[in-house]
């Protein structure tokens, strides 16, 4: 079974289970990586986090049921993994414009939020560079936070002080990115460090990675033409199915070379620690 047959099957498993609680075990068996894997390449590849998905996706069902069914609204709020009508009715109405109970007028505008099928797509005319380095252990130090989304850890250490303090101890500011994976809620379990070769520093977090080997991308463009993320979108869509590596399950760097928003560019280099299929 190829990438995209098991990340289809993952949506099929979904899918059949919107009403009950999704085991990370069965999504690990049939995807043959970690449930964090699983979340993190299914965000870089559609843009939307898993748990957003089963919103829509519970609330859309929710939807057909209020229109053709002679259920409760608390039946389907329960059934759907809402505590109380009333948190139910305010999910609803944040998604379809309207009341659980104005979506069984007739004439009522909703919104449908189609299941996610992947394919792979007619693709590599633009060719992708990369390295591959094989490097012994090294460590990073750095601030590692949980935060509701992509890039809150760079906003904090951008605005507490703590990029000057660590270019105060090393000679320069935070460079490097470890994304360790992503929660239920979408939120991002990530780290900005530096590479360091001395004693741990008080107040700062490590990580220590292994012996492992590397692929090395390059990400050079524009920040808000999305080069980054254009770049990430492929190695999950194009370069990881088709080529014979995995990711190994350590966390991912993005090593940035050059950030200026005033010119709206960026030179980010993304390191994939990896193991052969």
């Amino acid at each position: 079974m190829d990438w995209v047959d098991r990340m289809n099957k993952a949506i099929d498993y979904i899918e059949e289970h919107l009403t009950e609680e999704i085991s990370e075990k069965e999504i690990n068996n049939i995807t043959a990586c970690s449930f964090s894997m699983f979340q993190g390449s299914f965000t870089q590849i559609t843009g939307v986090s898993l748990s957003e998905y089963l919103r829509r996706r519970k609330l859309t069902c929710a939807a057909y049921e209020l229109q053709n069914t002679d259920e409760k609204v608390i039946d389907i709020s329960l059934k759907y993994g809402y505590n109380s009508a009333d948190a139910f009715t305010v999910a609803f109405k944040r998604l379809h414009g309207v009341t659980p109970t104005e979506a069984r007028f007739s004439g009522v505008t909703l919104t449908f939020y189609c299941r996610i099928r992947f394919s792979l797509k007619i693709e590599g005319v633009d060719k992708m560079d990369y390295t591959t380095i094989e490097r012994s252990s090294f460590k990073v130090i750095g601030i590692r936070r949980t935060t509701p989304y992509g890039g809150g850890t760079w906003a904090i250490v951008k605005s507490d002080g703590s990029n000057e303090k660590i270019k105060e101890i090393s000679g320069i500011f935070y460079d490097l990115g470890l994304c360790f994976g992503f929660g239920d809620d979408g939120s991002n379990d990530y780290m900005c460090g530096i590479e360091w070769d001395k004693e741990d520093i008080e107040g700062l977090d490590t990580y220590q990675y292994p012996s492992v080997t590397w692929l090395k991308f390059e990400a050079n463009g524009s920040i808000t033409g999305q080069t980054l993320g254009g770049v990430w979108k492929r190695i999950h869509e194009e370069f990881l199915p088709q080529s014979k590596y995995k990711l190994s399950g350590l966390p991912t760097i993005e090593k940035y070379v050059k950030w200026d928003d005033a010119d709206d560019m960026c030179i980010v280099e993304i390191w994939l620690p990896v193991a052969l299929k």
